[in-house]
This record gives C-alpha cells, structure tokens and sequence, in this order.
C-alpha cells in the first residue's frame, strides 16, 4: 500500500516545484542570446538546466512520496548500485568521457542532452542517503523545505562576507544564531559571538583558536612562541579526531593534546580531567583548551559539562562543546535530553551541525562563543578593500570573524528548517529519533542473533551481529548479550569482527544497505553502530528489514 503523504510533506513537494520553476526562469532569463556563445549550434544549458531541476522535482516534488522505487526515502528505492572503481568508471564512459578536454562540449548543439545523461547517471550510482537503511553517516533524510531554501541560496550564488553583497544572507545569519543562543541560554546580542562554518572539524579548529587568543593573546602577532613552552589541550579519549588535527594546523603539535581517560560509557571522566590537569601544571605545562563532547561519533556519549566547565575555569582553560551530532538535543523540549546538554551554558563555545540530526543539506555548521565580539579580536585583519566601517550597513559585515573570506549562506538551509518546522517541529524531530532508536535498542536486546556492544545512548545504538556458531561460543564462556561485558575472549572477538567486515561487505555489494562497523575502546571487535538523521522514519517495518537483512546476509559466516 502506498504510504500516505504528510501535510508538511506534501507542502514542501509543492515548494520543491515553484523553487525549480523559479530558478529555471531566472536562468533562462539570465542566458540572454548576448551571453550564449556566438558559436553556430552552440549550446548554452538552458535545456540541461530545464532537464535537472525537472528530475529535482520529480525526486522530491509532491508526487514522489507514495513509497515507490523512485522514492528516495522509501524501503523499495535503491539504497546503492555499487560498483568497484574499475566497473564504476566503465559503467560512468559508456554514456560519455570523464575525461577533462581543451575543447568543451557546448560547441555542439547536443551538449545539453549530453551532459544531462551523463549527470543522470552520476546520480544513478551515487549513495542515497535518504534511505531508510543508509545508516552509514552521522547524516540522512533531507529536510525538504531546508533542501528548497539551498536551491535558492545556489542560484542566488553570493558570500556572506559583507552586507552588500549579501544583504538578506547577512540578516538570516544574524537571525540563527540569535535563535541558537537562545536555545544555550545566551544572549547574542549582550554576550555572545558566533558564524556559520564549513563543518564540524572547522568549527572545532576555531573552538581550539579562540582558546588560544584567550589565553595567549599575543599570539596574534607574535606566533605561539608568546605562548610559553608547554601549551596543553585536554579532550576526552573518544573526542573526535578533528582536535589532534586542530593543534597541527594551530602549529601547537599533537604532543600538546593530551586525552583524558573516559568512564565505562565513554564519557569524559572529571576525576582523570583534574588529575591531568595537575599533572601538567608539575610538568610546567599551562592549559588553555578542554574539548568536550555532545554525541561521540562511535558511542553518542555526552560528557558531563557542569562539572567539566567547573573544571575549566579552576585551571584558567577555554571550554569548547563538541556538539556537531548530538547537539541537536538543545533544540528538545523534554527533560531527559535537557539533562544531558545540562551545563553547556557554563562553557565558551559551542557548535552544531543541523545537517545531522535536524536535516538539512550539507553542510550548514553554526560555531557560537560567550564572548561579544570575541572573534572579530581573534581574526580581524581589516582588509581595506572590502570591510570598511564607512559602508552602508558595515556592523553586518561579519566575514572578517573569520579565518576563511568567501564562505556559502548556509544560514538560509538551517533559518528555513528552523522557520518551516518551529522550535516544536524540531523539538519533535529529535524525541522521534531517539524514541525510535530506544525501540530499535529494545529489539536488538531481544534478538538471540544480535549484542548490545555497549550501553546505548539517546543518539547512537552500537551492536554485534552474533551469526548461530558464535552464539554457541558465548553460551559456553556464559557472556551475556545485554552490553555489559566488556571482557570477550579475544579468540571470539575475533570471530565477531570476521563476521561485521564480512556482512557489512556483504549488504553493500548487495546495494541494500549501507551499514557502519566502527571500534569500540572496550571491545577489540568492530561493531555495527546505527544512527537515525534527518527526517528518516526508523519505524518497525524499517528496524525489522535491517535486522532480517542482516540475518539473510550474516547467519551463515
């Protein structure tokens, strides 16, 4: 049976069509023939333009939500046509040539046709991620009003850099991140600071940054030799990698980042916070910078940030929530998930990646700061020939915040999901994911074919596929399946792992899903994590088709 159409859904199906007819008549309109190429036949995209945003619409219009194979959220849709690299580019050249050539195809007046063959079939073996069984990203389902609003963005094609050249851009910017202070509970326009960024690892470079300039901020001119011998950095062990990246680019070395041993579930232990903090303080070492994080990326742990923040100012450091995944969780309304962003307001600095859990189109990233101004100090280098004071409207002009110049107006993607959805429609989202994750959990636990790797958090579910002869092997060493045993024998853990390399594979090459293995720092076995993003409905018929999948393609390895 065809599944019905949600009202919302319906209505951004209709926005999907009036953005692509919109843009299709801005572009043609803007192709003058005095802008076409001179050339006799010549093309000039109009019919590859009109081609594409005609497949946009039937992809994501209103018509294309009934559960059918040309339904990208739907189980019967394709989830990957793989294909190794060899038979990829095979299956890519017998439409046309990847090759780059000096002569350009618009000499032809079938450039058009061409082009859009060949980008219909980049589609065609591309992942999509609006699967119900694509799990493999800390991404999913796209938002379609976020997904109009960046069509819209792209065609417009300006940098939030200055209010002149981005004048509505600039405002919506403004906008988010009052919104999202707000949500904190800060107030941007007294106390805080803040841009969007190109992505979570970027906004933690900036976090790491502004902790410098904080605490060294001579820096700015002099380089990190006005920092002293022993700068140090503190993150938890299963912080995400982008912090050891982060004191490369700084010039401060990995040596300086020093990772705090975690609890049981993953989350930064305060107690080891404090002893590595007095350890390097009798080492000569001067910290400036904790890393904390809202949503691993393998567990979803949370740390504990009241405490860590107490921490923070004890010792004169700068700290920074990591809340690119679950982070989303400031923007619920229920107790358990305040409970776990209590304390984010005591911290510095804070980012947020809404094209994770919330939905919209990558990338969109917002990186905020309790510091008015703050990053105007940390990277202004008043570059006269486009930030001038004397302009029109130039305390809009927020670019020189940053270490970047051109940057897209990826506000527009979070303003519009945020406006379209309202604080209760992604409130909603986020207790819905969680909720169906919890059901997923329960599942799992019931299941003699599966193992809780670890105690579930509210955003990411970790498991072993147990095929019949490990069980046998589990029974006889009497290890339970409930997650709690961190001490498997390693001749089965290494049977496990065999078997999440080999089933992810598997399901792969199938093209039915696409399924994370990931490690654990307890488990020497890779386990299956899943994760639910976007506006992906991970209901029992979709929970149940995973698991049946993996059992179709694991039991016998």
């Amino acid at each position: 049976m065809p599944k019905p159409v949600p009202s919302t859904e319906l209505a951004t199906g209709v926005a999907i069509g009036a953005v692509s007819a919109l843009l299709l008549s801005r572009a043609i309109s803007a192709l003058s023939p005095s802008s076409s190429r001179s050339r006799t036949g010549a093309s000039n995209g109009r019919a590859l333009l009109t081609s594409v945003l005609s497949d946009i619409e039937k992809r994501w219009g209103s018509s294309n939500t009934d559960g059918t194979k040309t339904d990208p959220t739907s189980l019967n849709s394709s989830c990957i046509k793989f294909r190794d690299p060899v038979e990829l580019k095979k299956e890519l050249e017998a439409v046309a040539s990847l090759a780059i050539e000096d002569e350009g195809m618009d000499t032809s007046s079938t450039a058009d046709a061409e082009m859009y063959a060949m980008l219909r079939k980049f589609s065609e073996f591309s992942v999509n991620t609006s699967h119900p069984l694509f799990v493999n990203q800390l991404f999913g389902t796209l938002d379609r009003a976020s997904l109009a609003a960046d069509f819209m963005a792209a065609a417009d094609n300006t940098s939030n850099y200055t209010y002149e050249a981005a004048p509505v851009y600039s405002m919506i910017e403004v906008e988010v991140l009052t919104a999202l202070c707000a949500q904190v509970g800060w107030d941007y326009e007294k106390e805080c600071d803040g841009m969007m960024l190109p992505g979570g690892s970027v906004s933690n470079v900036m976090g790491m940054h502004c902790a410098r300039h904080n605490k060294f901020p001579d820096t700015l001119k002099k380089g990190n030799a006005a920092m002293g011998p022993k700068p140090m950095a503190f993150v938890a062990a299963e912080a995400h990698y982008s912090f050891l990246k982060c004191s490369g680019l700084l010039g401060l070395g990995r040596e300086c980042v020093v990772k705090v041993e975690c609890d049981d579930n993953g989350a930064m232990s305060v107690p080891h916070l404090r002893k590595a903090l007095e350890k390097c303080k009798k080492e000569g070492g001067d910290p400036f910078f904790i890393g904390c994080t809202a949503g691993s990326t393998v567990r979803g742990t949370f740390d504990p940030f009241e405490a860590i923040a107490k921490v923070g100012k004890e010792y004169g450091c700068w700290v920074h929530v990591d809340g690119a995944w679950g982070g989303s969780a400031i923007m619920s309304s229920r107790q358990d998930m305040k409970e776990l962003m209590k304390g984010v307001s005591d911290c510095d600095s804070f980012t947020l990646n809404p094209h994770k859990m919330l939905g919209a189109p990558l990338q969109t990233t917002c990186f905020i700061c309790k510091r008015k101004d703050f990053m105007l100090s940390v990277n202004s280098s008043k570059a006269g020939y486009l930030f001038d004071t004397r302009k029109a409207n130039a305390h809009l002009d927020i670019g020189d915040k940053t270490f970047m110049c051109g940057r897209k107006v990826d506000a527009i993607k979070f303003w519009a999901l945020w406006r379209y959805r309202g604080r209760k429609g992604l409130s909603d989202r986020v207790n819905s994911n969680v909720d169906s994750l919890k059901n997923f959990a329960e599942k799992i636990k019931a299941h003699p074919s599966f193992m809780l790797a670890c105690k579930p958090w509210a955003f990411n579910l970790n498991f072993f596929f147990i095929p019949k002869r490990i069980r046998k092997l589990l029974a006889d060493a009497n290890i339970p399946l409930d997650g709690t045993t961190y001490s498997i024998p390693d001749h089965i853990s290494d049977e496990i792992d065999k078997v999440s390399v080999a089933l992810k594979l598997a399901m792969q090459r199938a093209g039915k899903a696409l399924v994370p293995y990931q490690p654990l720092s307890n488990q020497k076995a890779q386990c299956f994590r899943v994760v639910i993003a976007g506006e992906k409905d991970m209901n029992d018929e979709v929970i149940t088709a995973m698991m049946n999948l993996m059992i179709q393609y694991g039991d016998e390895l």
